[in-house]
């Protein structure tokens, strides 16, 4: 797999002072420790299954597939939607197993604005050989920039690009 890397993104610990959010703290242990990284108008992220998270032999389990897309939505909120907001409604289609013993997967997320509250994510989680595999969509509840801050701690886009 050809990774495509423009400019890696960091969760500020301002944002997270405890820093164990089960998909992207690297602090959690049991946790999936994703990473980010923006792609033009894409939020990516490489990931490498391992055997805890099996569901069928050998296949990636359908609720850790939902878990990853809805983790890099709502970075892709953080990142492109310059806010926070909270997982309204989340639609999985899987086409296709993803297996566990292959390598790394790829997912892309896209923010697409719909209203002033509400943000639709396009999420696509490529397999190994780099075919699609799943096709997320993610509906949030996005806040305006001044209650994001109160209610969520949300730093600012730019504290999303420096190294704590």
């Amino acid at each position: 797999m050809v990774i495509d890397i423009r400019k890696k993104l960091y969760k500020p610990e301002k944002f997270n002072k405890e820093a164990t959010c089960f998909a992207c703290s690297p602090y959690n242990k049991i946790g999936l420790q994703m990473e980010f990284f923006e792609a033009g108008d894409q939020i990516v992220s490489y990931w490498e299954p391992d055997k805890k998270y099996e569901g069928f032999h050998n296949v990636l389990h359908g609720g850790i597939q939902s878990t990853l897309i809805d983790e890099i939505a709502a970075w892709a909120v953080f990142i492109k939607g310059e806010t926070a907001g909270v997982t309204k409604k989340i639609s999985v289609n899987y086409k296709q197993p993803v297996y566990i013993s292959k390598g790394l997967i790829k997912l892309t997320a896209k923010f697409r604005q719909k209203d002033t509250k509400h943000a639709t994510i396009d999420v696509k989680l490529y397999n190994h050989q780099e075919q699609l595999a799943t096709l997320g969509e993610a509906l949030y509840l996005i806040y305006p920039l001044k209650i994001a801050r109160k209610k969520f701690n949300y730093p600012g886009v730019e504290a999303f690009y420096q190294k704590d």
